[in-house]
């Protein structure tokens, strides 16, 4: 982000893990440079949210291979995700 000036993501991000993984993380001095990011951690599974029909119409990009295959996510690499993330696409 630095790269582009930027000190926040340019589009709304989610980043899913499991809720005990987001409490150990939260207790480290990565996130709150991730909370100034303006990226938001969720325990909710990223499948289950896709199969809302209301939340499949909204355009949602991923690197999981499995989340692309079972909901209408769009799959990127790592790298495409950052560049979308930081520069505003790709």
């Amino acid at each position: 982000m630095k790269k582009y000036n930027n000190s926040q993501v340019l589009i709304p991000t989610v980043f899913t893990a499991a809720p005990a993984v987001i409490k150990e993380f939260k207790k480290t001095d990565y996130y709150p440079r991730l909370e100034k990011t303006g990226i938001v951690l969720s325990y909710i599974c990223p499948l289950m949210y896709m199969n809302n029909p209301m939340c499949a119409k909204m355009p949602v990009i991923t690197s999981s291979n499995k989340l692309r295959t079972y909901t209408t996510s769009r799959y990127y690499t790592d790298e495409e995700i950052v560049m979308q993330l930081c520069k505003g696409g790709i």
